[in-house]
């Protein structure tokens, strides 16, 4: 009757398939496998001055102090009550934060306007052409998203 003592193939067979479906999962999110991610902005492709259109400014200094002008965020007027307020507030302080895999690189702006908590901006664009991105109210909601752009 069978035995497995004449059919080594079968216990590699039964190691090596989990080993290799692990490599590559590591591999592919450590950016080795699969498609190359686009080349996104470094830290120092984000340093300039960028506007959204609606007559908000951010300029983002090398130093990593920033200077922040007409730029709308929500304010709480009372419990589960918010309004657009613009933030007008030259010492603001801005850090980047790059994520491997780069799905989700941030700006953070500590400013004094009204916020306990730093401002994540996702940065994304080109070196060449990079962009800010932030929301007023609920992130996804379309009306709340804002795009910066360099000037």
């Amino acid at each position: 009757m069978g035995s497995g003592r004449g059919k080594p193939w079968l216990l590699w067979t039964a190691l090596m398939v989990p080993a290799a479906a692990t490599l590559a999962g590591i591999g592919t999110y450590a950016g080795v496998l699969g498609p190359e991610d686009p080349p996104k902005p470094s830290r120092a492709d984000l340093v300039g001055s960028y506007e959204d259109g609606q007559g908000g400014e951010v300029t983002l200094r090398a130093d990593g102090t920033a200077e922040v002008r007409g730029i709308e965020y929500a304010a709480e007027e009372e419990p589960g009550f918010a309004v657009l307020k613009r933030c007008e507030d030259g010492a603001v302080h801005w850090a980047f934060t790059e994520t491997r895999p780069r799905w989700h690189d941030q700006v953070s702006l500590r400013t004094t306007c009204e916020s306990p908590t730093p401002w994540l901006w996702d940065a994304g664009g080109s070196p060449a052409a990079p962009e800010l991105i932030h929301w007023t109210f609920t992130p996804g909601h379309p009306d709340s998203r804002r795009v910066l752009t360099r000037r």
